[in-house]
């Protein structure tokens, strides 16, 4: 046993010493330079890839009319929070998040850079039926309601700017049971859209052309409520409606549609018309509703009356109408939604 061990530790000894150690370290340096190379190689690429993307990037959005100024802030800060800058440019939510960086990155921020960049963009302006993205896109002089410890208040956007919204308290006047600091919600309603419940911290309350205006942080984040259960659309449709007046006799009212969804529609009858109808909320009539290929024929339900300026507006919902009239109402709606959303898909909601 003794005299393997020993024959094994002979071998290895001489193998050892013929070992050339200079050619050790040259299949180490090369091995090693192979792996910088590598390394190296990757890094080249991708640095080269980012300056062909940039410069892309930089020849796209000069198409938009977009300053190298106002890019050089696109690029920079979506690379921060690694987003893809050309989604940036084409949809309204990635650029929100990239601008709220910016903000929050230089208190010296230039307001002007950005109002300019959504207006060349085209996110200056929600249409009505589309859901905010933030505060900021709320509408001026859009009224609601102050909420605080079960006590309300009305409210109007009196002004906005890129960090705080500024909400004027509707004849109000001091002193307010909330102060600087304490915690409110504000509640509003966007007719075609949806109701929205936003909650913020008072930063300020000061007095304005004797007006008491409250100070409070925009923010992303807020309680969306859907006001209905499926897609309306404005649309101007030729319309019969078939009604009662109060004497009892049928009549028929010639008008076009205000907007239509696939459960139901509504139509506004001036008030000098309107005051003779047997029309309240439960009254069913009937409907004729023109469009361009067909005629569909189909009972409504009043479910809801309001007065805009000279005319009264009904809210109806179909009741028993044929299944092939369904299936052509839910293709017409469908079809307008995705011109819609065709016009306005660059407001998408796309993280």
């Amino acid at each position: 046993m003794d005299e393997r061990v020993n024959i094994v530790v002979d071998a290895f000894r001489t193998t050892i010493e013929n070992v050339n150690i200079f050619a050790v370290i040259i299949v180490i340096l090369i091995f090693a330079l192979i792996g910088f190379f590598l390394v190296f190689w990757e890094k080249f690429e991708e640095f080269v890839s980012k300056r062909y993307l940039k410069k892309l990037f930089f020849r796209n959005g000069e198409s938009y009319g977009l300053t190298k100024k106002e890019l050089e802030v696109l690029w920079k800060y979506s690379q921060k929070l690694h987003k893809d800058p050309f989604l940036v440019i084409e949809y309204k939510a990635p650029f929100e998040k990239v601008i709220q960086a910016y903000i929050e990155d230089n208190k010296n921020y230039d307001e002007k850079i950005i109002r300019s960049m959504r207006k060349k963009l085209g996110f200056d302006k929600i249409p009505p039926f589309m859901p905010l993205i933030s505060t900021k896109d709320i509408d001026l002089f859009q009224t609601g309601t102050l909420i605080f410890e079960n006590r309300v208040f009305p409210v109007s956007l009196y002004d906005k700017d890129e960090e705080y919204m500024y909400w004027y308290l509707i004849d109000q006047m001091p002193p307010f049971p909330f102060k600087k600091g304490d915690t409110v919600r504000i509640r509003f309603t966007r007719e075609d859209d949806a109701v929205y419940i936003v909650e913020g911290k008072v930063e300020d309350i000061f007095s304005e052309d004797s007006k008491y205006i409250i100070k409070i942080p925009h923010t992303f984040k807020f309680l969306q409520i859907q006001r209905r259960r499926d897609f309306r659309i404005k649309a101007s449709l030729p319309l019969e409606v078939f009604a009662t007046d109060k004497e009892g006799n049928q009549v028929k009212i010639e008008l076009e549609t205000t907007d239509i969804s696939i459960d139901g529609i509504c139509f506004c009858i001036p008030v000098k018309d309107a005051k003779d109808l047997k029309m309240s909320i439960g009254t069913e009539v009937l409907l004729k509703i023109h469009f361009e290929d067909k005629e569909v024929e189909t009972k409504a339900v009043i479910k809801n009356i309001r007065e805009a300026g000279k005319s009264i507006c009904y809210g109806a919902e179909f009741k028993d109408m044929s299944n092939e009239n369904k299936n052509y109402l839910i293709k017409f709606v469908q079809t307008e939604q995705q011109k819609l959303l065709k016009t306005y898909k660059r407001l998408k909601y796309i993280e």
